[in-house]
């Protein structure tokens, strides 16, 4: 069981405990912290103290700090009628750990969870005892709905590290955990890779929110151990066009310092990890030669990602070591400048001497001096994909 999965079996129960009774039944609804935050929300509005019990009757919040984890009786009595008490000050001098005031039942759903009381007198105090109770109930719906996402963003970011990893892929656990989130992982998609190029913990949580209101409902999304942001995006029939689209948005929302980069779209769960390794490909090709743009397909730079991925998995990294002679010999980088334009402009002499506002026969020179110095011939297609390898490999890596 990995670290993830472990948080959440403990924190939640097995998959089949949850469906069976509803995880929300599950959570703790009042903790120390919720209870004192509601305690102090509602404290800023109304100038009388706030006690909030959790379902046992024990005081986990309240505008006077020394009464926190005593029994309060008058919440017992809430708990057990599952009605609201009012408790003047001769009911209170009977009562433990209680004094005049209105409690109330906390509900979530058709469930009590806790008790808020008001402290003071009844008659003085009814006119705004409901209005605390649903500020109550409002602030315990909202960590619900934030502690969900988080369980959700949990799940989702288990099911797409395993997805990409190199480990052994256990692809029946998978595909139940992304059908527990109403998710079809069995169905074309591509993996986007985005790169923050400052700490992801500085704001990663705000480009993870920020990026939700861009998927679709079958769209995943998860972080790596590595600060990747790794979406998996579904595919359809349109797939260049709308994956184009989609990534101009994410520049757009996002704007920050980012590398975004995608793969190839693929049918099978386990060719997903071939689309994440294009898409960090295209990120490392991509961002080297062309800094500027917005995003990177893999498509786009299929024949450089090859030829870079040859060069690193040369054994020998003395290979290509003869392009350095052109750094070493060109006066002011034109022998790279001159190869740079014969590569762009497919080797037609008249466009690359005029992009270079050079003669013709200079153009000879150096390509003969080219040739002299790295032993390769630009003009030889065999020749040519050597030196454009051996450029990548020191542009890149």
């Amino acid at each position: 069981m990995s670290s993830i999965s472990f948080i959440v079996h403990l924190h939640y129960g097995t998959l089949e405990e949850m469906k069976q009774e509803g995880w929300r039944k599950r959570m703790h609804f009042l903790t120390y912290d919720l209870a004192q935050e509601i305690v102090e929300r509602t404290m800023k509005i109304l100038k009388t103290n706030i006690n909030v019990m959790n379902d046992k009757g024990i005081i986990l919040g309240s505008g006077e700090r020394e009464r926190i984890n005593q029994l309060h009786d008058g919440a017992l009595l809430v708990l057990k009628n599952g009605e609201s008490i009012e408790i003047d000050q001769s009911k209170a001098t009977e009562m433990k750990a209680t004094k005049p005031g209105i409690n109330m039942p906390i509900r979530f759903g058709n469930q009590i969870v806790g008790v808020i009381g008001i402290t003071g007198e009844p008659e003085k105090i009814k006119n705004y005892a409901q209005l605390v109770k649903m500020a109550a109930e409002l602030v315990l719906e909202q960590s619900f709905l934030f502690e969900r996402f988080q369980w959700k963003q949990r799940m989702q970011s288990e099911i797409v590290n395993q997805l990409v990893s190199e480990e052994g892929l256990n692809e029946a656990w998978i595909i139940e955990r992304a059908g527990f989130l109403g998710i079809d992982l069995e169905q074309p998609r591509s993996v986007i890779v985005i790169k923050p190029l400052d700490r992801l913990e500085n704001y990663g949580q705000k480009i993870i929110r920020t990026i939700q209101y861009e998927l679709d409902k079958t769209d995943l999304i998860g972080v790596t151990l590595t600060n990747e942001i790794i979406i998996l995006k579904a595919s359809t029939e349109k797939t260049k066009r709308e994956l184009s689209q989609f990534l101009k948005r994410l520049q757009k929302v996002l704007d920050g310092d980012l590398l975004i980069g995608a793969g190839r779209p693929v049918d099978r769960i386990k060719e997903l990890k071939t689309s994440f390794d294009q898409a960090k490909r295209a990120i490392l090709v991509g961002s080297k030669l062309q800094p500027d743009a917005s995003f990177y397909h893999y498509e786009d730079y299929r024949l450089e990602a090859m030829l870079v991925k040859t060069a690193l998995d040369e054994q020998d990294k003395h290979t290509y070591s003869f392009y350095e002679k052109l750094l070493d010999k060109g006066k002011k980088g034109d022998l790279v400048q001159t190869l740079e334009a014969y590569i762009r402009e497919n080797g037609e002499l008249n466009k690359i001497a005029e992009s270079l506002f050079i003669h013709r026969n200079t153009l000879r020179y150096r390509l003969e001096k080219i040739t002299e110095l790295t032993k390769k011939d630009p003009r030889n297609i065999r020749d040519l994909m050597e030196l454009y390898t051996a450029k990548l490999f020191h542009d890149i890596c």
